[in-house]
């Protein structure tokens, strides 16, 4: 799959060592010299070993006037490990490579063909390179109100439509673990004489186990971008960008690279990288075998938890999905009358445990190679609790409303049916599609004079901002874009949920900037 000469090597994180162990007398950043200035509080926070590697590369593993090119060496390993061309590591996450690769191959005017459920990276990209989408509606799972992927038919429709388009975009694995065709979209897009980029964040693993979905790069992407500290060992923040000649510029990729990258990136989170790459080449396809088995119990366990339903591999028979990650977990407590939120509130106050991320409808969890029996033991106990405390309070109301004393349960496809006759508000973009009017670019409505109006007074007037539900940090309104009464109404329903939004002036929603007419 790869070329594993070298590939035991880890030049960053070795040199991150010798640095450490020289006894350096440090005159360079940062101000609290290896720890030795640092608050009593953040050496307790952190660690007086951690503080004592807080270093960036120019001025700790290299020196300043004479590089050892330990980072191109390290990059170079990775290309070949992911099966790229060429790699950057990066330090501000997949956003920054997201954003560098909108730069990489469009400019003002340009058009790209893009996911409407993309990462608000890919927004923010739009509006630096003052580029055009072209949105193609992902399908959405409608039982358990997430979205699944973007339908090959759609891209070529859009392919069609737009044959001057620069790139085609797409988001692989989703937030929940669908899988788009990679494949038949790289030849669409080959065959249009355009680029396939995959914003591959969710799937850093995929290429070291054979038991998992393929992965862009394997499937042939012409660039992706995948987060190393979501699924594997590195710190936060720690992703990589990866590409290969031809189709997308390389140089001009680069540069893009270093002008949103940091330049003073932080030394472990780049020997985070190096390590977590030599990690997975050496014993991917073991450590990974093991987690499908734990997130394969975890998932016949919570399933016979009565009221408990926890999405699987069948639905991924929805049009646009090719393949599903079974290392993501969604969990849905719906039919005991508990959101999302609930749900996560519930486990982290009764049985300490933590999740990925929550919305409306569900939680969603990673297992991984650090997970163990006990972890997954912990998990379930938790839901099991949660199922009993839920199920005795759902009894008691719908008893002192004369109704039965427990719904039926729902069917594994769709866990949230009951979800509205007891009371539970969804808002109505998590359960379908949202109509999507552009009516300007996102970059000229971002930097267009505005005005503020009520959320009653907005519909058909152009969006000046944007609003991103977050997790997972999808936008359900763009700059550029003509606000609809069916968007109006999810924004309302998101507000008296209480939904966590980036993006607007007003996170309460009462208002939005609207272009000036």
């Amino acid at each position: 799959m790869f070329d594993r000469t070298a590939q035991d090597e880890t030049p960053l994180t070795d040199a991150l060592l010798e640095y450490r162990a020289s006894a350096m007398a440090a005159f360079h950043t940062p101000g609290h010299k290896l720890g030795a200035g640092a608050p009593a509080d953040l050496v307790e926070a952190v660690g007086r070993r951690m503080l004592e590697a807080d270093f960036g590369i120019a001025n700790g593993l290299e020196d300043t006037q004479e590089s050892r090119g330990l980072l191109a060496r390290a990059e170079t390993l990775a290309a070949q490990a992911w099966g790229a061309d060429i790699a950057h590591f990066l330090v501000n996450g997949s956003t920054s490579g997201v954003q560098a690769l909108v730069l990489a191959v469009a400019g003002p005017g340009d058009m790209i063909i893009v996911p409407r459920n993309s990462h608000k990276s890919l927004l923010a990209g739009l509006i630096f390179s003052g580029a055009h989408p072209v949105y193609v509606e992902p399908t959405v799972h409608l039982g358990w109100g997430v979205a699944a992927n973007v339908p090959t038919r759609g891209v070529l429709a859009a392919l069609d439509a737009h044959p001057d388009a620069k790139a085609v975009f797409v988001t692989s694995p989703s937030y929940n673990g669908f899988c788009a065709d990679v494949e038949a979209l790289a030849e669409h897009a080959h065959a249009a004489g355009i680029p396939l980029i995959v914003d591959q964040a969710w799937g850093a693993h995929l290429r070291f186990c054979s038991k998992l979905p393929v992965d862009a790069m394997t499937a042939g992407a012409d660039a992706s971008v995948t987060s190393v500290h979501k699924l594997l060992s590195g710190l936060s923040q720690a992703s990589i960008v990866l590409a290969c000649r031809g189709r997308v510029d390389t140089d001009r990729l680069r540069a893009m690279v270093r002008m949103l990258q940091t330049t003073s990136p932080l030394a472990p989170i780049l020997a985070s990288i190096d390590s977590a790459r030599a990690q997975m080449v050496a014993d991917g396809e073991r450590l990974w075998s093991d987690a499908l088995a734990l997130a394969a119990r975890a998932r016949s366990e919570i399933g016979q938890i009565e009221g408990m339903t926890v999405l699987s591999a069948p639905a991924k028979t929805a049009a646009g999905v090719c393949d599903f990650d079974p290392v993501r977990l969604t969990v849905s407590a719906a039919a005991l009358g508990l959101t999302g939120y609930e749900l996560e509130m519930r486990l982290r106050r009764e049985s300490k445990v933590a999740v990925e991320a929550a919305d409306p409808r569900n939680v969603v969890l990673n297992v991984t190679f650090g997970d163990s029996d006990e972890s997954i033991d912990r998990l379930v106990a938790a839901l099991q609790l949660v199922a009993e405390s839920a199920a005795a309070d759902l009894g008691e109301r719908l008893n002192a409303e004369g109704r039965a004393a427990r719904p039926a349960p729902p069917g594994p496809a769709d866990p949230a049916g009951p979800a509205e006759s007891l009371g539970l508000v969804v808002p109505t973009g998590l359960v379908e599609p949202l109509p999507v009017t552009p009516a300007m670019s996102p970059r000229d409505a971002f930097f267009a004079t505005t005005r503020t109006v009520l959320l009653d007074e907005a519909v058909g007037e152009v969006s000046g901002e944007m609003v991103i539900p977050y997790p997972p940090g999808i936008p359900v309104l763009a700059p550029g874009e003509r606000i609809t009464a069916e968007v109006a109404a999810y924004l309302k329903e998101a507000a008296l949920l209480g939904l966590s939004v980036h993006g607007p002036h007003d996170t309460t929603l009462a208002t939005l900037r609207v272009v000036q007419r």
